[in-house]
């Protein structure tokens, strides 16, 4: 049995680019340089092409190259992790 979701990747092809971008993104994001928090990231399938200082160069970018709008833009940010009390109870100044 073929399910929805199966049938929309099938006649999407963008939106089975984003989603095989995303997922490669997830996976790369631990890769990528601290001084590259904030930048964007641009995608095409599912690896990264380039990183650009905003979001609209890296459009810029994609469209100058890739006719068939398949790629994605995608936003480094270091990913907090929350440790639950031990992460409110440490000191953040001089004791």
């Amino acid at each position: 049995m073929i399910t929805k979701e199966a049938k929309m990747n099938a006649a999407d092809p963008r939106q089975k680019e984003l989603e095989e971008n995303y997922k490669a993104f997830e996976k790369l994001l631990p890769t990528f340089r601290l001084q590259d928090n904030g930048k964007f990231v641009l995608m095409r399938h599912g690896a990264a092409v380039n990183i650009f200082d905003s979001a609209k160069d890296a459009i810029i970018f994609a469209e100058a190259q890739y006719n068939d709008g398949l790629y994605s833009v995608q936003q480094i940010t270091t990913k907090i992790v929350d440790l639950g009390y031990f992460s409110h109870a440490v000191s953040s100044g001089p004791v």
